[in-house]
């Protein structure tokens, strides 16, 4: 019998991964069709040491926010949608959901990522989101802003998904899988169906407004 492999998905923007001990394991889609007609998807592995600014060009993501003033309370995070580019300059500028602008950078050998926005004409300071990079498509961190008449402190912290390329291919749910802060509890199964449904239907909010 011969057996014909066909890679469904190749690129890192597709594929579901996970982190163990700093090396991303990635699970790579393959569709297998015996000359029978017969055919079935499973899973090979690959990994990577680290990620580099290639796998954030041109990414959407959905992030969540809840600064330190408001309760903590699902009704006060502030979700909205960030596109991280890059310009014909090579710098990597960060579109906000709001209409704001600021610029993202990823630290390689720290594995450290952050997302900045400026307030208009720079008269009430400057945010920026920053964390490790623990995962593929999930990020999370602390918010730290500062203003002409504050000192720089932490002031909330953010959860975001990766939504796809923009204008482009999307990330589905099943591709992403449960979300690292819903992995750890025993209730983590329905909790994180019920998040990842929020996020889709956030992620169609996000892209009416656009």
């Amino acid at each position: 019998m011969q057996l014909v492999v066909h890679f469904q998905l190749r690129t890192k923007a597709s594929i579901h991964q996970h982190i163990t001990l700093q090396k991303y394991t990635i699970l790579t889609l393959i569709k297998c069709e015996f000359i029978t007609g017969d055919d079935e998807l499973e899973w090979v592995e690959e990994e990577f040491e680290t990620l580099t600014e290639r796998d954030f060009y041109n990414t959407e993501w959905k992030i969540g926010t809840l600064m330190d003033n408001k309760p903590r309370d699902p009704k006060s995070i502030d979700t909205t949608w960030v596109r991280l580019t890059t310009t014909e300059q090579g710098e990597n500028k960060a579109t906000w959901g709001d209409g704001s602008s600021g610029k993202w950078t990823v630290d390689v050998p720290s594995q450290y990522f952050s997302i900045s926005k400026e307030s208009f004409g720079g008269w009430f300071g400057k945010k920026i989101w920053a964390g490790n990079i623990d995962d593929f498509y999930y990020l999370e961190g602390t918010v730290r802003g500062w203003s002409p008449i504050s000192p720089a402190s932490v002031v909330g912290q953010w959860q975001a998904i990766r939504l796809g390329v923009v204008d482009g291919e999307r990330v589905t749910v099943e591709e992403r899988g449960v979300a690292p802060w819903f992995s750890g509890g025993e209730s983590s199964g329905e909790d994180g169906d019920a998040q990842e449904t929020n996020l889709e239907t956030g992620e169609a909010e996000a892209d009416d407004n656009n």
